[in-house]
């Protein structure tokens, strides 16, 4: 199955709302759950909805040109030659070629958005450098989807 940006935004608000449901005190301010928890909650909740592909929280390789998996880098810093290593907050791919990247997600707590800009800068290279075919910027608050911001190629 090749899913579209609407199926998507669908698949990802019914698991945020199923994680709210099951697991309030991971949204809410006072407690300041760490966003990797809250990451990889999401992305069981992810894996529950999505056929034919993997869900990884922080998955941090990629498929070179000879079919080995590496690093994945991306250039973060134009002044750097070296691209940076980086660790998506979950990532809808196929483990084993780099062909069937569906989508990169960053996370953040609203209360906590601090590095915003860094994230959408983030999810613009991966679509350019690592060809994800989407990347959202999704905010959460107390009572869930508080922002989603989408890029596409």
């Amino acid at each position: 199955m090749r899913y579209n940006r609407e199926q998507l935004e669908e698949i990802i608000q019914e698991s945020v709302e199923e994680l709210i449901k099951e697991q309030p005190v991971l949204f809410h301010e006072e407690t300041n759950v760490n966003e990797r928890t809250i990451s990889s909650e999401l992305s069981n909740k992810l894996r529950d909805r999505i056929n034919h592909y993997h869900v990884n929280c922080e998955y941090n390789r990629m498929v070179d040109e000879h079919g080995m998996q590496i690093p994945k880098r991306i250039h973060l810093n134009p002044n750097h030659e070296i691209p940076s290593r980086v660790y998506p907050d979950i990532i809808i791919h196929r483990q084993e070629d780099g062909l069937n990247n569906i989508l990169v997600m960053e996370l953040k707590m609203n209360w906590k958005n601090q590095q915003k800009e860094e994230d959408l800068i983030k999810l613009k290279r991966y679509i350019e450098e690592l060809k994800y075919r989407y990347g959202v910027y999704i905010e959460l608050g107390e009572k869930g989807i508080t922002e989603m911001k989408w890029f596409s190629k």
